[in-house]
């Protein structure tokens, strides 16, 4: 098939992905469900509601199982979709799961770097500013649980806020532990 419809596939399948992701995240960190942000995520993401009925919502309504299974299947299909398309398919079922699982985590982390640069940006347009947008509040607020925990290790400095630092560091940390995680199991397939 070659490498323009896999890129293309990939595409189409990662907006899916970043869509559930959102409201993954979003129900996570307890965002304002009346920001106009998360009722658009809401509306595109209608799907989820269908297997809420069957997947039941954990921790106080915080961790909605339906859409994290929506996510594992969303990845499995375009791990193997892509690799069908690429003419790359995987030695078992067990080396496309582990795939799949390593890739999810690498993106995770990969997303809380992006959030947590775009709070840091977003911080300086809002003190220079002085507005908010519901864009803006949702970034921050999604931000909030992966500074938090940085922000009751440091002495508190003032206007200068080093959470960001910390947390940049810890996931760089966690992302060389997912990449050496990932060498060791798929060498052993």
């Amino acid at each position: 098939m070659g490498a323009n419809s896999a890129q293309i596939f990939g595409i189409i399948i990662n907006v899916a992905i970043l869509l559930v992701f959102f409201r993954f995240l979003m129900q996570l960190a307890m965002v304002s469900p009346y920001n106009p942000v998360v009722l658009s995520t809401t509306k595109a993401t209608k799907i989820v509601d269908v297997f809420s009925r069957i997947l039941p919502t954990l921790g106080k309504g915080r961790v909605n199982t339906a859409a994290l299974v929506l996510l594992i299947v969303l990845y499995l299909l375009k791990m193997s979709g892509v690799m069908y398309l690429m003419g790359a398919m995987p030695n078992s079922p067990i080396h496309l799961l582990i795939l799949t699982f390593v890739t999810m985590i690498q993106d995770l982390i990969r997303f809380c770097r992006y959030l947590i640069f775009a709070t840091i940006i977003l911080s300086w347009v809002v003190m220079f500013t002085q507005t908010r947008s519901p864009y803006i509040e949702v970034i921050q607020e999604l931000a909030e649980p992966l500074l938090a925990p940085f922000r009751k290790i440091m002495p508190n400095m003032g206007m200068i806020d080093l959470s960001p630092i910390m947390a940049f560091l810890a996931l760089y940390i966690a992302d060389m532990v997912m990449m050496e995680v990932a060498k060791a199991l798929l060498t052993g397939f």
